[in-house]
């Protein structure tokens, strides 16, 4: 958890963690339907050591999630999408006092 907390809280980290992480799952492509997003995610979330716990998102959360990573209701998701949705994450985790 503590490799997480450092991450998110220094900008220069954050960025290049989420750099990293949009390169592997997007594959090079400069967006991904919501499918291939959903795909994607979950293959790549099996590969981290996330603390227990977590609980899978509500319908009400995915529907704010969607607004929020593709708020022109185009289908996509592209790397500003994927960021918005990541920080959105951080501060609910930080405002919860998990991070």
């Amino acid at each position: 958890m503590e490799k997480y907390k450092e991450i998110a809280n220094d900008p220069a980290k954050l960025d290049a963690a989420l750099k990293e992480t949009w390169a592997k799952i997007s594959k090079g492509k400069d967006s991904l339907t919501h499918d291939e997003f959903k795909v994607a995610a979950e293959e790549h979330a099996k590969t981290l050591n996330l603390p227990p716990g977590l609980q899978p998102p509500t319908d009400e959360e995915k529907e704010k999630a969607r607004k929020l990573v593709d708020p022109d209701g185009t289908g996509k998701i592209n790397f500003d999408g994927f960021v918005k949705l990541c920080k959105a994450g951080i501060a609910k985790a930080k405002s919860e006092g998990k991070l």
